[in-house]
């Protein structure tokens, strides 16, 4: 199939294209920035420019939509702009997809969406789905929605409790803990998010809604223990006054993609880690 990845040339959106090559797919990369590889076809363009959308779909049998806004400071900082690259963007491309003979449209969303302390990246995403299945309803297109556990590993924008962590223990630095670190996460690593994408691509998908998320719920008080226990990070962690936005953490219907289809990440804690830390010693660190 030749496929589509919006934001294929991001963090989660980059694993995504080199499954889906593995697996003999043709993938066109849509994004503002180069792609991680030269064997994509790769246009450059913006979501909230009709004409680059329209030439981003032509001749794609399946859109996975990767792009957007999703680092909560920047989304708490700069409201507007991710209401419309969110929203928008995701309306644009489902647009520009309605004469088209598309197989799927498959939406990268968020297990937070339905979190009770709510934010306006869960709100756009939320109103995403809705639209997703609106243009379903209204013009017959197929979708698939995923929504994404807290994804981690290498190419990580830095900005992840575990990417951040993996910085300062890098560093010789003590970890800080936002708040209480009571909020949990269902950490899930990016190469297994990634090979649950390219299984969505199953026609038993159609219409659905998946969680792919690590079954386990772990709080950073945990994740501090992991890293001291590890030898990850001797220096332990101190505490600082949280987000007032923080997530909770809820997962629901976690089973029916292994139910439905046979996936489950497979990649622990542990291991994911130690390999986003080997990642990152690669890199010159700020």
């Amino acid at each position: 199939m030749k496929i589509l990845v919006t934001g294929g040339s991001g963090f989660i959106g980059s694993h995504l294209v080199d499954k889906l090559l593995e697996k003999g797919h043709a993938v066109r990369v849509f994004d503002l920035k180069e792609p991680y590889r030269n064997d994509v076809d790769f246009i450059k363009g913006d979501l909230l420019l009709p004409d680059e959308v329209n030439k981003a779909v032509q001749d794609v049998d399946v859109v996975f939509h990767f792009a957007a806004f999703s680092n909560i400071d920047l989304v708490k900082s700069n409201p507007l702009d991710t209401v419309k690259f969110n929203v928008l963007g995701t309306a644009n491309l489902l647009e520009a997809c309605r004469d088209k003979k598309l197989q799927r449209f498959i939406l990268a969303s968020s297990v937070f969406v339905f979190d009770e302390k709510g934010h306006l990246y869960t709100a756009t995403k939320y109103s995403s789905e809705l639209i997703c299945r609106a243009y379903h309803t209204l013009y017959a297109i197929p979708y698939t929605i995923i929504r994404c556990g807290t994804v981690y590993g290498p190419r990580s924008r830095d900005a992840d409790v575990i990417s951040l962590f993996i910085i300062r223990s890098l560093k010789g630095e003590q970890l800080i803990v936002k708040g209480s670190g009571n909020q949990q996460r269902n950490f899930i690593y990016v190469e297994d998010l990634a090979k649950g994408c390219v299984e969505i691509l199953n026609v038993k998908a159609e219409n659905k809604t998946y969680v792919l998320a690590g079954r386990e719920m772990v709080s950073i008080n945990d994740l501090v223990d992991i890293f001291r226990n590890n030898g990850f990070n001797k220096l332990g962690a101190k505490k600082e006054e949280g987000r007032e936005d923080d997530y909770r953490g809820d997962l629901k219907d976690a089973d029916l993609i292994y139910r439905e289809l046979g996936w489950m990440p497979k990649t622990g804690l542990k291991e994911g880690i130690a390999r986003t830390m080997e990642w990152y010693k690669g890199r010159k660190l700020d």
